[in-house]
């Protein structure tokens, strides 16, 4: 199974949604972006993974299903962290956007990249998974009859010295 590009992911966002957008795992580490504050390689601050993890429990004490995105409102921008159960969309979008009809359009996207996501991640557990140990049993086998191999021509030679030096 092909690896995904993450960078033609977020160039093609960057040219239908006239948005910077980055792409990170669940543990908060950046794939690919195109918003400086959030680097490729480098780590979402703690506290905004803290609330990413804890958004189930927030649900729950609000009484709501999930909750699947947030915003931050800076003075220039605002930033959706929209996510999955592995993957986290960080867009960037200025403040004059209707996020109201904006951020259904990213949960979608966020899901259907989530899901080939894991169905790459799958076919990796898979493809190690069917390694094929009968080579490796083969040679285990050879070292083993060559050790017996070699026990035997040994045996003689110490049967001998055992004979000589009574």
């Amino acid at each position: 199974m092909p690896e995904i590009n993450y960078e033609v992911i977020v160039s093609q966002l960057k040219e239908e949604l006239d948005t910077n957008c980055a792409i990170s795992n669940k543990y908060g580490i950046v794939l690919s972006s195109n918003i400086k504050e959030f680097a490729e390689g480098s780590v979402i601050p703690h506290k905004i993974l803290e609330l990413i993890s804890s958004r189930t429990s927030i649900a729950e004490e609000l009484r709501l299903n999930e909750i699947s995105s947030f915003a931050l409102e800076t003075l220039e921008y605002n930033y959706l962290f929209t996510f999955s159960e592995n993957l986290i969309l960080i867009s960037k979008v200025d403040l004059s956007i209707n996020l109201a009809k904006f951020m259904p359009s990213l949960r979608i996207f966020i899901e259907k990249l989530s899901k080939s996501y894991r169905e790459q991640e799958d076919g990796l557990i898979q493809q190690f998974s069917i390694f094929d140990f009968s080579k490796e049993i083969e040679k285990i086998e050879a070292s083993m009859e060559m050790e017996s191999i070699n026990k035997k021509k040994y045996s003689i030679i110490k049967e001998l010295v055992n004979y000589i030096s009574k």
